[in-house]
């Protein structure tokens, strides 16, 4: 087994694990919209027999723009290192990141010295 074929398999091992992770949380996504929608139309059936139409369509639309702020705001206020910083902090606990940047710098030392 050469150099290229271990870096090759902990690639392949990192995308296949990537992929299968992003297929699931889009599944995940998709469900979560499902939940969204029966729920707001569910509510929107209630609030229409008490306030009519439009006014539930508003108390919707309302309640949903208030969660927004609220998880926008919540996003800035947690942000205060800089993206640098976290991609540092990241790296110190993956070990298939720390593998990945050795397997790089060895080949680029091979890659290097093969250019005599």
């Amino acid at each position: 087994m050469s150099l290229t074929d271990a870096a090759a398999n902990a690639v392949n091992r990192f995308v296949g694990r990537l992929c299968r992770r992003a297929a699931g949380w889009f599944l995940v996504v998709i469900f979560v919209l499902a939940a969204i929608y029966q729920a707001t139309t569910a509510i929107s059936l209630a609030l229409e027999l008490e306030f009519g139409v439009v006014k539930a369509h508003l108390i919707i639309a309302a309640f949903y723009a208030v969660a927004t702020a609220v998880i926008v705001g919540v996003l800035f206020a947690t942000s205060k290192s800089s993206p640098k910083a976290r991609a540092v902090k990241a790296a110190d606990g993956n070990p298939e990141f720390q593998l990945a940047t050795i397997v790089e710098a060895m080949l680029l030392g091979f890659s290097l010295s093969r250019r005599k």
